[in-house]
């Protein structure tokens, strides 16, 4: 949306207030203010002047050479365009001109012939952004003038935004209102008075509304007799400014007064009308309407339209229709200000994907009270530009006239949510100011509602924002709230965080992904999206689904670093899952999720390609963190797992998670190149065997520990947790079991592999001899040899 300052200053006195200040007031109040830019920046030695002569160039087909009076000294000027003509007056950028798009204008040759400058159109004076031909200036205009005073650029235009629910703010009044507020200066209202013919409008027209609850308010004004022109140069610049383009006199007052009072209007041809009728109604399945944009446009029964007696001659709040639109020609003029309902306009301004300056009004909801205000401005303009005579009275539908919502307004309560002290005094000079009708009774202040406030204030709540916006939240020092509060721990929040930095510590980096998914993504993986939670509206194809794990974003995280040579990664990522239920709500789970992939350090200098027990020892580390002792089992119907190095994760008996290696087929479908470790747990699970349990203290030990080492060969495939496991149950005095190799190659059978352990044994009362640990040792190598290990010597 965009305002002039100097249209501004015709309704509110803002003394010496730069531009610049104004959107500094109104950004603090809650306008958001994009830009403030000088109209005339960049523009210089630009002044008017006369076509005293034209002729054809010689050498061009397309081109003219005009002679052109500037005042002081007549110019040769070659131009291109058609629409110029003796006698006309135009801008002139002169040699060394600047224009606002950076161009410098000098003298030159053009196909042989001297061109001492240029003649400028409204795009090259940055009015607009495309023109047809050359601006052509009023007859009346004084030649050598400088063009930004004829025009009247020295102005600015303030560019700003506003929220849905502030559609008052869309117009010059509504700014001017803020500004009061702040300001505490009056508003000047426009002058609205015309005079009337000797005719009424129920002889010149007829109305019928036949959707009340669409159209709460129509008034319909007749004017006879009009010489309808080009309109002014003033308001053309103006409307040029704000962003619009000048059409006719007639036209251009409707969107003139739209931008300056919010209410949008629209004016018929009253002689293009059958019948002379006026109809507010639906559409009818069938009827099309030709727009002003020159589209033909389906209409629904869904849509507003307002109609003559042969059918839509305007999408009602939208546009109108070509065939009952205004012109150089028209004499009668059947003018339309109504309200129309908000969802109705937006309805069919979706349906028909046609956003227009009057739909973005009344979809956020227009001042159903502007309606007749707004009317007689229009018809003072245009029987001020174009002459004519106003038919007495007008054509009216309101059955419901506005009756202002009554709010009480509490300052103390205002003072309790704020938490800062506004006197009451004050906040009753506030809401006057805003135009709220205020009458203060004992302790509180019982408020109504304007009805260009009517759709955003209906409650005490809005009451105070509007009270401490105008207040100035810079007024309003921070504080802390005077309260002590217990708030308990929660348990799995603070688990949660525990669990990240602990990965965080160990070199793994978080990760954060959409729990969305695709079908390509867990093809990829062999897995199958049936029995996924779909998404009824997914933002894409790829975003299909509601992910059932973590791991295949994580993977698909590690594959995008690969191929751009970031190689070494490490990520974990807690995020909820969804398990579909059937028609239920899905279950949703905390997991968590790895990728391991590169290198990692060894030694001081040197460094190896992870590998499977990297991840392994992450995720005893984890355990150890969490109070719980894990049991890795073979895992090997995973078809996105190497069967050989992949494992399922148990705690007490109950399944938790899987890690493994990637498959190579799956490598292949990523196109990487090197291994990709990854591993789920659920984390929801891990944290219920967690809670309760308690971190055990033992005295330092009185007795010193006996070791020794043992190393056995067993069949290949037999998982060395079950040789741990035998250890465990059979070694008395045990305080720790380290794995410390395991062994195939030179000297190892075929079918068979070598494990050596470290053992630590400890008594905690003496200390242990070597005959007691040697016979600890023979019974541990007799339970071995139960599951086929055979001691290496």
């Amino acid at each position: 949306m965009r305002i002039t300052y100097r249209w501004l200053q015709e309704f509110i006195d803002i003394g010496e207030l730069s531009a610049k200040e104004v959107a500094d007031i109104l950004t603090d109040v809650g306008i958001e203010v994009d830009s403030v830019s000088y109209a005339a920046e960049g523009i210089e030695k630009v002044v008017t002047g006369k076509i005293v002569e034209l002729k054809k160039h010689p050498n061009a087909d397309r081109l003219k050479i005009c002679k052109v009076d500037v005042g002081d000294t007549v110019l040769q000027i070659v131009t291109g365009a058609d629409n110029v003509f003796e006698g006309a007056v135009v801008p002139v950028a002169l040699h060394g001109a600047k224009l606002p798009n950076g161009v410098r204008i000098k003298r030159s040759k053009l196909r042989g012939e001297v061109s001492e400058g240029m003649l400028c159109s409204e795009e090259e004076l940055g009015l607009t952004e495309s023109a047809k031909g050359i601006m052509i200036l009023p007859d009346d205009v004084e030649v050598g003038r400088d063009i930004v005073e004829v025009l009247g650029l020295d102005d600015w235009v303030i560019e700003y935004e506003i929220t849905t629910n502030r559609p008052d703010a869309l117009s010059v009044l509504g700014i001017a209102r803020e500004l009061k507020a702040v300001l505490g200066k009056p508003v000047n209202l426009p002058p609205t008075s015309f005079s009337e013919g000797g005719f009424t409008a129920e002889e010149e027209a007829t109305l019928k509304v036949l959707d009340g609850a669409a159209c709460p308010r129509y008034d319909g004004f007749v004017i006879k007799g009009l010489e309808n022109r080009n309109s002014p140069l003033w308001m053309q610049v103006r409307l040029y400014l704000v962003g619009l383009r000048p059409i006719n006199a007639v036209v251009d007052v409707t969107n003139y007064v739209m931008y300056e009072l919010g209410q949008p209007l629209h004016a018929f041809d009253l002689e293009k009308l059958a019948g002379r009728e006026v109809v507010v109604r639906r559409a009818r399945e069938g009827e099309r309407i030709l727009t002003l944009d020159g589209v033909e446009r389906e209409l629904s029964p869904s849509d507003l339209v307002i109609a003559d007696a042969e059918g839509p001659v305007a999408i009602a709040g939208v546009m109108g229709g070509e065939n009952s639109s205004t012109s150089l020609e028209t004499k009668e003029v059947f003018l339309e200000s109504a309200h129309f309902d908000p969802m109705t306009v937006r309805r069919t301004s979706k349906r028909l994907a046609l956003m227009t300056d009057s739909s973005y009004r009344f979809e956020r909801g227009a001042d159903i009270e502007a309606t007749d205000f707004a009317a007689r401005r229009a018809l003072h303009l245009i029987q001020k530009l174009c002459g004519g005579e106003v038919a007495k009275g007008k054509l009216s539908f309101y059955p419901k006239p506005y009756t202002p919502k009554v709010i009480v307004f509490n300052p103390e309560r205002a003072t309790k949510i704020l938490g800062v002290n506004i006197p009451a005094r004050k906040s009753f000079e506030i809401l006057s100011n805003l135009g709220f009708t205020v009458k203060k009774e004992q302790d509180y202040i019982v408020v109504k509602v304007p009805s260009w406030r009517k759709y955003d204030v209906t409650r005490e709540i809005d009451l105070i924002e509007e009270v401490v916006r105008i207040y100035g939240m810079k007024n309003v020092v921070s504080s802390y709230p005077l309260m002590h509060s217990e708030v308990e721990r929660n348990f799995v929040y603070d688990k949660v965080q525990e669990v990240k930095e602990f990965l965080a510590a160990h070199g793994l980096n978080e990760a954060v992904n959409y729990s969305f998914i695709g079908e390509k993504l867990y093809g990829r993986f062999g897995l199958s999206v049936e029995n996924l939670v779909r998404i009824a509206n997914p933002l894409s194809e790829e975003w299909s689904f509601m992910r059932d794990r973590i791991f295949p974003s994580l993977v698909q995280n590690a594959c995008l670093n690969i191929n751009r040579n970031e190689r070494n990664v490490f990520l974990f990522e807690v995020a909820r899952v969804f398990l579909s239920r059937g028609e239920k709500l899905p279950e949703e789970p905390l997991h968590l999720g790895f990728v391991l992939t590169g290198k990692v350090p060894e030694g001081l200098y040197g460094e190896r390609d992870v590998d499977f027990y990297d991840l392994k020892g992450i995720v005893e580390l984890l355990m150890e963190l969490l109070k719980l002792s894990p049991e890795f089992k073979p895992l090997e119907s995973e078809p996105y797992l190497h069967p050989g190095q992949s494992a399922k994760v148990s705690v007490d008996g109950e399944e938790v998670g899987f890690i493994g290696k990637l498959h190579p087929d799956v490598l292949e479908r990523f196109d990487v190149k090197q291994d990709i470790f990854v591993g789920e747990l659920n984390l929801e699970e891990l944290l219920k065997l967690s809670q309760g349990k308690e971190t055990r203290f033992f005295p330092v030990p009185k007795f010193p520990p006996v070791s020794r080492d043992i190393a056995v060969l067993v069949d290949l495939d037999l998982p060395v947790a079950e040789v741990e496991r035998v250890i465990r149950r059979s070694a008395k005095y045990l305080e720790r079991l380290k794995l410390f190799d395991v062994y195939t190659g030179k000297g190892i059978p075929d079918g068979k592999k070598s494990v050596a352990y470290s053992l630590l044994f400890r008594s905690p009362d003496r200390t242990l001899s070597d005959e007691e640990v040697n016979r600890i040792m023979d019974v541990i190598i007799k339970e071995l040899e139960k599951i086929g290990a055979k001691l290496r010597t």
